[in-house]
């Protein structure tokens, strides 16, 4: 009775491998990972000053302060997986994140508010991006 052939291990995880070169279909995977922690965290900002006498102003700062966190930990998950090009994916999570909210915001809150808020906005998201992803693909 003759047995099949035993792939070795080494040839399974061969045809696995990930493709050579930056992804846009991983980028665009670390961005939506990154909108929808930002949504929940705005859900939980909001429920927190909703349900207690806290001020809404904190709200603002709240937001601003769990992006820089969300956009680290978005692209310090993906630069893991992929294990390479850490400051790359994350400095284009960081702007994919940065375009994806203004666009959002100016077709929720119709007045656009300008190129100087979007560039500090971009300048902020890329800059924990690329903090996320160096950590991410050197940890």
């Amino acid at each position: 009775m003759a047995t099949p052939p035993v792939r070795s291990r080494a040839s399974r995880w061969r045809s696995r491998e990930k493709e050579e070169g930056f992804s846009l279909r991983t980028t665009g995977g670390g961005v939506l990972r990154a909108v929808v922690l930002a949504i929940v965290l705005v859900a939980v900002a909001s429920t927190v000053v909703y349900f207690t006498h806290l001020d809404e102003r904190i709200l603002q700062w709240a937001v601003n302060a769990g992006s820089f966190v969300v956009l680290g930990a978005s692209a310090f998950i993906t630069t893991r997986r992929e294990g390479r090009y850490g400051l790359l994916y994350g400095l284009a999570i960081g702007a994919g994140y940065a375009v994806v909210t203004s666009v959002v915001g100016a077709v929720l809150f119709p007045p656009f508010s300008g190129a100087v808020p979007f560039l500090k906005r971009l300048g902020f998201s890329a800059l924990a991006g690329a903090c996320g992803g160096i950590l991410g693909v050197n940890s």
